[in-house]
């Protein structure tokens, strides 16, 4: 496995990464710039293939990802006689009947119309291993109004991290302890982030004076990310293990409506639970840097910041550089109230709802696709092929239930204790028996435009131009506008949350 890990690091980093569809698609938390609407796109083929041979084409998001395809199908390539033309992009949104094609999560609803339904007989061969795969992708992010059109590839997952060393630190402990009357511990609610880069502002070892935290981030994406991963758990009344959803669709609102109201379609935009996000965010500005950074976890990796909300790719990173054994492994915050319709609920031990799909890769073909597309897909989701996938640090993060474990996880190089972090987390974040209804990132059809709407009015309130509530009204309101040209949008809204 370590051999392959290493060969794949070689090409990832030798290709540079174009971006798929329009705007910046994320890989695994990762953003990779590019516009779909750019003439042309790159082809990788293999040399001295004969041309007699049948041809079959792999649009891939980025070249990174193509070279994994390629690399990886080439003993299927040659049992089958098949010419594997591997292609960047997919400009023009449409996928033809040669084509399986890799899209981020959030594209599914763009392309809806062109998508075929994955076959049944697919489904249930016995290497694609279907049931393995964790029911937020399978059920959720891989389904459009109850049809599955979507095989999920590579997961995302997004972590805590927190330095160890400082915690250990007894004038940093006493300062915490002064302002919070608390234990400094990983924040365990969104709340406490804000505690801790207050009550730890110019005390960290070997930084005197400066910031205890990281900015925030400075791509426009990443920043709705961040707000919607501080919504989610302020928005959504999390479902215990075992827990069965009430009767009527009021509680599937409770449980699942973050962007939009499930009954009505309404934006939830400008709701408790966004604006405390963006106020959130708006407060930890001054805590730290004040010019956002591209990837702040890299602040983290500096040495910088106290803690940092990070890809898991990044753990190896963290893992193999000057850090390594010096930092935590936690699961990401949550909320103390959670703002429903019927009201506040307070969650004294935390809210914790993930946001699931900013990152990661689903298989997409059309509903003309032949056979051997599905071939082609049934040999790249094996778990042992998915698992060299999700186990590269420049990819993704697991997609499937045996991928929580902590055995697999060994290229991590973590010792004991945070391997059993880290397992934790897994299974705490993605585990179907412990995260009943995880948040799923937006993917209606109009979602670019509605990202573009929001990001400008959250751009606008982090430069101080604006109050959250004001800026989040505006964004709403463009919202409500945007729906009116589409008399299908509660059907959307309902189809993106992966419902019906």
């Amino acid at each position: 496995m370590g051999k392959a890990i290493r060969h794949m690091n070689n090409y990832s980093k030798m290709i540079p990464r174009r971006g798929f569809l329009s705007g910046a698609f994320t890989v695994g938390g990762m953003a990779l710039a590019g516009r779909a609407g750019q003439a042309g796109y790159a082809q990788i083929t293999e040399s001295g293939v004969s041309s007699s041979r049948s041809t079959l084409e792999v649009a891939a998001p980025t070249a990174a990802m193509a070279e994994w395809v390629k690399q990886t199908a080439k003993p299927w390539a040659r049992r089958k006689g098949v010419e594997i033309v591997m292609r960047v992009g997919l400009p023009e949104g449409k996928i033809g009947k040669n084509q399986l094609a890799i899209v981020p999560p959030r594209a599914i609803g763009k392309l809806i119309g062109e998508l075929g339904k994955v076959p049944g007989d697919f489904i249930g061969r016995p290497e694609c291993a279907w049931p393995d795969l964790l029911p937020v992708w399978r059920e959720r992010l891989g389904r459009w109004r109850g049809e599955t059109v979507a095989v999920p590839l590579m997961g995302d997952l997004w972590v805590q991290v927190v330095r160890s060393d400082w915690m250990a630190d007894e004038t940093l402990q006493k300062a915490h302890g002064d302002l919070s009357g608390n234990p400094l511990r990983a924040p365990r609610l969104w709340e406490e982030w804000i505690v801790l880069g207050k009550a730890l502002h110019g005390k960290l070892p070997g930084r005197k004076g400066a910031p205890a935290l990281g900015a925030l981030p400075g791509a426009v994406e990443d920043q709705l990310r961040l707000l919607r991963q501080v919504a989610a758990s302020h928005s959504v009344e999390r479902l215990a293990a075992g827990q069965k959803l009430r009767a009527g669709k009021e509680a599937e609102n409770s449980h699942y409506a973050v962007d939009f109201e499930l009954l009505t379609g309404k934006p939830k935009v400008a709701g408790k639970a966004f604006v405390y996000a963006l106020e959130w965010m708006s407060r930890l500005q001054a805590y730290s840097p004040g010019k956002a950074d591209g990837q702040p976890w890299q602040a983290f990796e500096r040495g910088e910041s106290f803690a940092a909300i990070v890809p898991s790719q990044v753990i190896a990173r963290l893992q193999r550089g000057a850090l390594r054994d010096r930092f935590d492994i936690h699961p990401v915050p949550g909320a103390e109230k959670v703002f429903l319709d019927e009201g506040e609920l307070q969650a004294g031990q935390g809210n914790f709802i993930p946001l699931v799909g900013t990152g990661g890769a689903m298989a997409v073909a059309s509903s003309e696709a032949i056979s051997l597309v599905w071939d082609l897909l049934s040999y790249l989701i094996q778990p042992k092929t998915q698992l060299d996938l999700v186990l590269d640090p420049n990819f993704g993060g697991p997609v499937r239930e045996q991928q929580l474990p902590g055995a697999p996880w060994d290229g991590l190089q973590l010792d004991l204790r945070r391997l059993g972090q880290w397992q934790t987390t897994l299974r705490t974040t993605l585990s179907p028996a412990e995260t009943v209804n995880p948040a799923v990132v937006l993917r209606t059809p109009d979602a670019e435009q509605l990202d573009a709407e929001l990001g400008k009015q959250v751009a606008s309130c982090l430069a101080g131009k604006g109050k959250a509530v004001d800026c989040l009204k505006a964004a709403a309101d463009a919202w409500e506008t945007m729906g009116r040209n589409r008399p299908g949008r509660l059907v959307e809204v309902r189809a993106s949350t992966g419902l019906s």
